[in-house]
């Protein structure tokens, strides 16, 4: 029947290793040191550990980093489009150069001028090409707002993990406890030969079981804290919070939830940008084979000899260059082709975005609904089971019980004790899923 007993630490062992591997950290990367002592470690409610995580998470503060490079990117992608300025200055010297009266000397050249240039939109391009970058950078900052969505959502099931994780330590140790007081009177009964040797046998092997639980269920508890270590950035922090059920509040189906979600989730805006993108990238395709006009103004102010430069000294000159291609080997017509492509794959990318969504919400609001059946269905359980344990106990401890009637009725409790952790834990994950699935951990970003 151990088996039985073990699977709140299986489905919580599960949850921390998934947890890890959506951070991409390994154990070796944390600081060795044996488990979170609570000397140490701060003592945080749930909105304190998630501030913690949007001012300490490195991993959250790198992609914070890439997309404001990704702004200054989009800038410096359209400067060409902007008015230029330069200075320059040559300077020269010949030997032996003859000059007017036929002789020959060493003479000096040299020449200073400044220019300004400006290229002339007269094809539409500029416009676009602003438009497809600004598009860039805010589909950037949407797909950082999903990670952002996706990393709180972790951070806060980690969290509530923690607390049933922290709940599941006192259960044990609680069956630990009966365990020991069934094995003390077992060992006065067998004492005042009132049992047999059998008996003590088996309450030993129970204390025994209970005590390797009791060592899983602390082991796992810390593994979960260092899952928090790594979330904050390397602090540790232990849950605050005591064990609440959950209540779903705000939105209760997944049809409202589904219009908060197209409202509010960054993978689905994203992926609205992308297509937004695409077409504008497709428009400008089209205007490959366009000519270009460049308008450039350069004053010499300094040169010797005076026509050392063009144009000379003091002089200003203007000039326009218009260039029409003809032939760009097929570019043109190719990349028509290729953001065409892209665009569908774009608004496929979206229709299957959306249909996610939906799935997300409809699952997790699935979820809710048979964890919140089921945990009124297994504190009903407990109440049965704790009564039954009652009276076997007392039965056993007045010698009217057998001894096998207890250990059934005890691991009987233990499982659904157990089982009641399990489905408040399933609560809470499908809690987190609908408010991930809304996009309720994201940043607010206006509409």
């Amino acid at each position: 029947m151990l088996w039985r007993s073990r699977r709140l630490i299986t489905l919580i062992k599960s949850l921390a290793v998934l947890a890890v591997l959506l951070l991409g950290s390994v154990v070796g990367s944390i600081p060795a040191y044996s488990g979170i002592a609570a000397s140490s470690a701060d003592v945080v409610s749930l909105e304190q550990y998630m501030k913690m995580i949007r001012e300490g998470n490195h991993e959250l503060l790198s992609a914070a980093r890439s997309v404001e490079a990704a702004y200054y990117a989009a800038r410096a992608s359209v400067a060409p489009q902007r008015p230029t300025g330069s200075l320059s200055a040559s300077a020269s010297y010949v030997t032996d150069q003859q000059t007017n009266d036929s002789h020959n000397r060493n003479a000096l050249i040299y020449s200073t001028s400044a220019a300004l240039s400006q290229r002339f939109d007269i094809s539409g391009k500029y416009g676009l090409d602003e438009r497809q970058q600004i598009l860039y950078y805010e589909t950037r900052r949407a797909d950082f707002d999903a990670a952002v969505n996706s990393l709180l959502a972790a951070a806060e099931g980690s969290y509530w993990s923690a607390v049933l994780a922290r709940e599941n330590v006192e259960l044990q140790r609680d069956v630990l406890r009966q365990r020991r007081e069934n094995h003390r009177v077992t060992e006065e009964k067998y004492n005042r030969q009132l049992v047999p040797r059998l008996d003590i046998v088996r309450s030993d092997a129970q204390v025994v079981a209970a005590e390797s639980l009791v060592t899983e269920a602390e082991a796992l508890y810390n593994n979960l804290l260092y899952v928090m270590f790594v979330l904050t950035g390397g602090r540790p922090v232990v849950p605050a919070a005591p064990l609440v059920i959950p209540t779903l509040g705000g939105v209760t189906n997944a049809e409202d939830g589904l219009e908060r979600a197209l409202r509010c989730r960054p993978d689905v805006r994203s992926a609205k940008l992308a297509l937004e993108r695409s077409e504008v990238v497709a428009k400008l395709a089209a205007k490959g084979l366009t000519p270009t006009l460049t308008g450039t103004i350069q004053w010499t102010p300094w040169s010797d000899p005076y026509n050392a430069a063009t144009p000379q000294k003091n002089q200003l000159g203007a000039n326009l260059t218009i260039n029409i291609p003809v032939f760009d080997g097929g570019a043109a017509r190719y990349n028509k082709r290729s953001t065409a492509a892209l665009a569908e794959a774009a608004d496929e990318t979206l229709r299957a975005v959306l249909t996610k969504t939906a799935a997300d919400l409809a699952t997790a609001f699935n979820d809710w609904q048979k964890a919140s059946v089921l945990e009124q269905d297994k504190k009903r359980q407990i109440e049965r089971s704790d009564e039954e344990l009652r009276i076997t106990e007392l039965m056993y401890n007045e010698g009217i019980g057998a001894q096998i009637d207890l250990i059934n009725a005890q691991t009987d409790n233990q499982q659904v004790r157990t089982d009641y952790l399990v489905a408040v834990k399933d609560m809470y994950a499908a809690l987190v899923s609908i408010r991930m699935a809304m996009g309720d951990y994201a940043p607010e970003e206006p509409q």
